[in-house]
C-alpha cells in the first residue's frame, strides 16, 4: 500500500505565468540570429522539372514555386476559367509565380500532372560547397558548424569528401564511393 501525500498548506504555489518579469531587451548573445541568404544553387544540380521551371518562369519564381509547393503533384489547369476547380489551381499558380508566369507553365504543362521538386539534393549540395569555401576561407570547424546549423562531426564528414574537381562535392566519399 503506497501513502500519499497531501500538499501542505505551507508549501509554495507556483506563480502563474504572467506574474513573471519579462525581459525587456535580449543580450547580444541572446538575440535571434539574422538568416543568411542561401548558398547558391547550380542549375546543374537541379532535376530537370526544376530546369525546365527556371526556363519558363526564371530562377526567383521557380524558387517561390519549389519552396511553396516543392515535393507534391500539381494538377495543371487547361486555363485560368476552365472550371472552378481550375481556376481555384490558376489563381493559386499566378499567386506564386504571377501571371504571366502562370500563362507560360500552363501553355507548357496545362491539362498535365506537373511534379514540383523539392530540390533537396541541389540544396544540400549548395550547402557542402558553402562549408568547403569557408574552410578554404579560414573560418574554423566551430565557425562552419554554428553558421549553418549543424555539428562539427557533419562539417569534418562534409570537408573529407572528395570532389570532381570543379568543386561540385561527390555524394559519397572513401570505398563507399567505389559502389
Amino acid at each position: 500500500p503506497t501513502a500519499t501525500r497531501s500538499p501542505s498548506p505551507t508549501a509554495a504555489t507556483p506563480k502563474p505565468a504572467s506574474s513573471y518579469a519579462k525581459p525587456t531587451k535580449l543580450c547580444p548573445a541572446e538575440e535571434p540570429m539574422a538568416r543568411k541568404p542561401a548558398p547558391p544553387i547550380l542549375e546543374s544540380d537541379l532535376p530537370e522539372t526544376a530546369r525546365d521551371l527556371v526556363r519558363l518562369v526564371g530562377w526567383a519564381k521557380a524558387e517561390a514555386l519549389i519552396r511553396e509547393l516543392g515535393g507534391i503533384p500539381f494538377p495543371v489547369p487547361k486555363g485560368a476559367d476552365n472550371n472552378p476547380a481550375g481556376a481555384a489551381r490558376y489563381a493559386r499558380l499566378a499567386e506564386i509565380v504571377g501571371h504571366r508566369g502562370a500563362e507560360r507553365i500552363v501553355a507548357e504543362y496545362g491539362d498535365d500532372i506537373l511534379h514540383i521538386p523539392n530540390c533537396k539534393t541541389a540544396i544540400a549540395r549548395a550547402r557542402m560547397r558553402a562549408m568547403r569555401a569557408r574552410c578554404d576561407a579560414g573560418a574554423t570547424l566551430e565557425e562552419i558548424a554554428l553558421e549553418f546549423g549543424c555539428t562539427t562531426r557533419w562539417v569534418s564528414m562534409v570537408l573529407k569528401r572528395p570532389d570532381d574537381g570543379s568543386g561540385a562535392v561527390l555524394e559519397m566519399g572513401g570505398q563507399m564511393g567505389l559502389f
